[in-house]
């Protein structure tokens, strides 16, 4: 499951916490009621730190306005009185606020952060701009306002806010599913939250139990977050060695272990630069993250990976490794720099286009035996069945099995 997906399903399941609680609400007793009120600054206050100390700017920025958002509806927003100018506070925030969350995900972090510091006056601005109108020309905003919802519904449903904010969450859906899965945004759930919210203010607390599972909807994706950062590489994106050690780690039964080697992958790196190199990882690790017979990928470190497969028959694991080994030989790997700018193929020393290279990988599979004091001694053999590989040309896969006595005494 990756970061956009968990925050498609918190924000869908959302809508179904919306539709119950209300009623839920009713039958509990004052102290919930009373700890419902305050939770939400808990919560969002602490997965706005939580955010900032992971590094992740933009989601921290969302909650901190949702917070700020909170505060104004308990302080000022309790009781809506048409033509009161509550009602014209109301309508700024069910404008503004989902404005601002949609530029909080779509612009650029560079914009933001560093160097352009439009984070501040972005949000302070039009913030500062409608409390002038507000405080001073409440009756030109009130018509202002007016004249944009006219024909579209009327007080206190904001149905221009919602069309906005549809349209906000299209956008930000479709941004998330193309760009890279960072795990920095929490714009979904945010509009989502807002929608709910200003569709169904006149409920008495429903703010209050919004912004509740607001906050803890958040603390899932920083939780989810916190277990990629410890438990995945983030080059390849697959799991780590940490992960690896979880996972071993009083593991008994027959299963069997891979180690896996990009052939000269040294003399590539050297050859074509490091960011090349990268991306020869990266697909490597793509093709073994796909690996049948239930095989479980991971980054042992390097060049090198692992690969766990629950069963002990150890023919379809090797036809499971055989597949993913030709697979990989077969693909036309092509260099592309940046001075190309995307365009396949990259000038050599002698002015020459670079064709497609060929990359290969050795492996050693071992299978873990009952007598065995910890995970390390099937590394150890999967280890020395890959180095039996190298030793056999590359490319090829060899087993513990194939391995003479003497190099499993040397390992001992």
């Amino acid at each position: 499951m990756s970061h956009r997906q968990l925050q498609l399903g918190l924000a869908l399941l959302m809508l179904v916490v919306a539709a119950i609680m209300p009623d839920w609400q009713t039958q509990v007793g004052v102290g919930v009621r009373w700890l419902l009120v305050y939770l939400p600054w808990i919560l969002l206050g602490a997965a706005g730190v939580t955010a900032h100390i992971y590094g992740l700017k933009k989601f921290s920025l969302m909650v901190v306005l949702c917070l700020v958002l909170y505060t104004v509806c308990r302080q000022h927003l309790l009781v809506l009185q048409p033509g009161h100018t509550s009602e014209l506070l109301f309508w700024e925030l069910c404008l503004l606020a989902p404005l601002l969350i949609f530029l909080y995900d779509q612009l650029p972090d560079h914009w933001l952060f560093d160097g352009y510091y439009l984070a501040v006056p972005l949000s302070l601005a039009p913030c500062g701009l409608l409390l002038l109108l507000h405080q001073y020309a409440p009756e030109l905003e009130r018509r202002m306002l007016e004249s944009l919802v006219e024909g579209l519904g009327g007080y206190p449903a904001p149905w221009l806010a919602l069309l906005f904010m549809l349209l906000y969450f299209a956008l930000c859906a479709q941004t998330q599913y193309r760009n890279q899965d960072k795990g920095d945004s929490a714009a979904l759930l945010c509009l989502t939250a807002l929608a709910l919210l200003f569709s169904n203010y006149d409920i008495s607390g429903f703010s209050s139990l919004v912004f509740t599972y607001l906050g803890l909807a958040l603390w899932t994706l920083l939780l989810f977050h916190g277990f990629q950062v410890v438990y995945f590489d983030p080059l390849t994106e697959i799991r780590n060695r940490r992960r690896l050690h979880a996972v071993l780690s009083g593991r008994g039964g027959r299963y069997q272990l891979a180690m896996v080697d990009i052939d000269h992958f040294k003399r590539f790196n050297d050859t074509f630069g490091h960011d090349v190199g990268d991306h020869v990882l990266r697909m490597v690790a793509q093709r073994l993250n796909r690996i049948g017979a239930g095989g479980v990928a991971f980054r042992y470190g390097g060049e090198e990976f692992t690969i766990v497969f629950p069963s002990a028959d150890r023919a379809t694991c090797l036809a499971a490794l055989a597949e993913v080994r030709m697979s990989i030989a077969a693909y036309p790997f092509r260099i592309r720099s940046r001075e190309s700018k995307g365009r396949v193929g990259r000038l050599g020393p002698g002015g020459k286009e670079v064709p497609p290279q060929a990359i290969t990988v050795s492996i050693g599979l071992a299978q873990a035996e009952p007598s065995d004091a910890g995970y390390e001694e099937a590394i150890k053999r999967a280890d020395i069945a890959l180095y039996e590989a190298k030793e056999a040309g590359r490319n090829c896969i060899r087993t513990d099995a194939m391995v003479g006595r003497s190099a499993r005494k040397s390992v001992a």
